[in-house]
């Protein structure tokens, strides 16, 4: 394994100069060099963007943001509903309220022309009389009395009486007893005299005989300004409504999400420092253990084992008791050997101090030694993170190599340490056999630490087979080294 470090002092690099900052790299051996492992992240600071890794989500509302959230949707879409919904049945109620008060008018012209309603010269004065007086000037701009043949019989606009139009469904209707309020079509040819009016709204009033049903059907044009301008302060009212609602509850949302974050930063702070001081009482428990095995078990075994050695020159050695102290020999060696073994493990455990780069290459420098695997290392990290970060990615590295060694049936190895703008990952990729199954207890194990300092772990297959291992942890707060 051949690896290439920037060397102390002049900035000059051994045998690799491919980007800023520190840099380790394992050449490609054997069969890696024809695994293809294209690199996802480019090494110059400047390009350098935030990790995009499967579940790593940088900001959670928290449920009590969550469900504030949602709330202030829901109310602001039922308010941007009802701002819509409000304005148009007020001005349809307006209407409708104005067009039974001119009924009202209608049926006392009715009353006034005669019993039974019919139109004839000696009503029509009276009609004229009673239109002028009643209707005309509140608003009123245009009276047309039809009859059921589509002849207007009477009107303020002179031009248009014994004028005849095609029925439409609106006069229609009206000749069934029906009451209607509209905006009025002007581009229609019986309205010609009502285009330069202005804004306005047109009623159909049946004028109803009682004995011979509806002989003529009054219509009716009024000027709608004031009609427009109550409907659009009734919509700023509404808006202004909606607009201080929605802001009252983005700031209570805003609240609840700032409040959610100061709680999961204390939360992460924490279990940083929880897990920091873990690590001491771990380093200290480490050290203790590896004093006690060398001094209170290995300095005994080597006493015994020398007094095996001294008894069986004492005794002829096809003897029982030779054969039986030769056996005892070989049982003491195989302990000695388990415990120099474990003693190497304890030893080779990363302290308090660790250098995550020189951790992570002497680990693949064991992992290679111990195992038939050809890994590549690369790294480029210019920020120092704190113990519990590079602890738990450390440990995530090593449970990733221990699985890919077990399960993986891999040949091929990479391992890349990369930094972006917000987060530091590990990335493990082999060439074996891809995913499967349910994770163990040590990769269960491994995302909760990582979880409880901001982090995660993501496990997908890798491009061209093989499995691609991810966990990072957050950088809040950047220090160059």
């Amino acid at each position: 394994m051949a690896l290439a470090v920037e060397l102390p002092g002049d900035g000059s690099w051994a045998g690799w100069s491919g980007g800023l900052g520190r840099h380790w790299m394992v050449e490609p051996i054997g069969s890696c060099e024809a695994h293809t492992m294209e690199p996802e992240y480019k090494n110059e600071w400047s390009r350098r963007k935030p990790l995009d890794v499967g579940t790593h989500n940088r900001f959670d509302l928290g449920p009590v943001a969550a469900t504030t959230a949602v709330a202030a949707v829901a109310a602001v879409a039922v308010a941007a509903v009802l701002a819509l919904i409000i304005p148009g049945l007020v001005e349809r109620h307006l209407l409708e309220a104005e067009a039974a008060s001119i009924q009202d008018t209608v049926d006392q012209i009715a009353r006034s022309i005669g019993s039974d309603g019919n139109l004839t010269e000696a009503n029509f004065a009276q009609l004229q009389v009673d239109v002028e007086h009643t209707l005309l000037g509140r608003e009123i701009v245009r009276v047309k009395v039809w009859d059921d043949s589509g002849t207007i019989l009477f009107s303020d606009e002179e031009r248009l009486i014994g004028a005849t139009y095609p029925m439409t469904e609106d006069l229609l209707a009206a000749f069934s007893g029906e009451l209607i309020s509209e905006e009025p079509d002007l581009a229609r040819p019986e309205n010609q005299y009502e285009r330069d009016l202005g804004d306005l709204r047109e009623y159909y009033v049946p004028m109803d005989s009682g004995t011979q049903g509806v002989e003529a059907v009054f219509e009716v044009y009024e000027v709608a300004d004031k009609l427009v301008e109550t409907v659009e302060d009734i919509r700023v009212a509404v808006w202004t409504a909606l607009g201080v609602g929605a802001a009252m509850l983005l700031g209570a949302l805003t609240a609840a999400g700032v409040a959610n974050a100061r709680a999961e930063r204390r939360r992460q702070a924490r279990s940083e420092r929880l897990i920091g001081q873990l690590i001491e009482i771990r380093e200290d428990e480490r050290t203790r253990i590896v004093g006690a095995l060398h001094d209170d078990i290995g300095q005994p075994l080597y006493r015994i084992l020398f007094g095996l050695q001294a008894s069986r020159g004492m005794v002829e050695e096809d003897s029982e008791v030779g054969r039986e102290l030769e056996h005892l020999d070989g049982l003491v060696r195989e302990v000695d050997a388990t415990l120099r073994s474990e003693l190497t493990t304890l030893r080779e455990e990363p302290g308090v101090e660790i250098d995550l780069e020189l951790a992570l290459a002497e680990l693949i420098e064991v992992s290679e030694a111990r195992t038939n695997l050809e890994i590549d290392f690369e790294s480029d990290v210019d920020t120092e993170l704190p113990l519990p970060h590079r602890a738990t990615l450390y440990r995530a590295a090593r449970e990733a190599l221990l699985n890919v060694d077990k399960h993986a049936h891999a040949s091929c190895v990479t391992v890349r340490l990369i930094e972006g703008r917000d987060t530091t990952m590990v990335e493990v990729i082999d060439n074996g056999s891809g995913s499967a199954g349910q994770p163990g207890l040590g990769l269960t194990t491994t995302k909760d630490r990582l979880e409880s300092i901001g982090g995660g772990i993501d496990i997908v297959d890798a491009k061209g087979g093989g499995t691609r291992f991810r966990a990072w942890v957050p950088v809040d707060h950047p220090e160059p080294r």
